[in-house]
């Protein structure tokens, strides 16, 4: 079974913003307008893993088929180790009656130069913080989603614009160039390359 969170670099634990933040580096990195054709089986199994972990209900499938699959393979592998154990567990006593291991004595661990630190830090935070002036507002990174506010090109492509400014509709959902929009929304291309665009323009029901 194919593993997602290893294909695009994150852990199980990792959180949808994590999973988004990966996608993104990687379908830079392994769009086939910078890397060529050679990268294209990559960037499908990159697309496919961000296609199931970016949908919730999709992503608690995976992981509970996943988690069996792992149960099983661990099963298989204990089954098979058993014998091997027991015939190796007579030379094992008999090495550890032999071998007296005298465990080191732990070194005692500086609490108190991390609690220090620990203070110092929470300082330096909160002085920059206190000093600091708010940021400007986030520009799109041009990862289109479905809620993404975007505006059409003259040639049709949809691009990515901030929803609190003029947009020219939402994104309803992300589909392959094989498939086609749900009624009350028109197609575009997504100017990245990885698929149409299915637009609720702004006005329209």
């Amino acid at each position: 079974m194919v593993d997602y969170y290893e294909c695009l670099g994150v852990s199980p634990a990792a959180s949808r913003e994590d999973i988004r933040v990966a996608y993104r580096n990687l379908a830079r990195r392994f769009h086939p307008d910078a890397k060529g054709e050679s990268s294209a089986v990559r960037m499908a199994e990159i697309n496919n893993a961000w296609k199931v972990l970016s949908d919730p209900s999709k992503r608690s499938a995976y992981d509970l088929s996943l988690e069996r699959s792992r149960r099983a393979a661990y099963g298989s592998a204990a089954q098979s180790g058993g014998s091997a154990s027991g015939s190796s567990s007579a030379s094992n006593a008999a090495s550890a009656v032999q071998q007296l291991v005298i465990a080191p004595t732990p070194s005692k661990f500086p609490w108190r130069f991390l609690a220090v630190m620990g203070v110092l830090g929470i300082a330096f935070v909160l002085v920059n913080a206190a000093f600091t002036k708010p940021g400007s507002p986030l520009k799109p990174d041009n990862l289109i989603e479905a809620g993404s506010c975007v505006d059409i090109t003259d040639n049709g492509d949809a691009i990515e614009v901030l929803c609190n400014g003029a947009n020219d509709g939402v994104v309803h959902s992300l589909i392959s160039f094989d498939a086609v929009c749900t009624q009350g929304t028109e197609s575009h291309r997504d100017r990245q390359g990885m698929g149409q665009v299915c637009v609720r323009l702004a006005g329209s029901r």
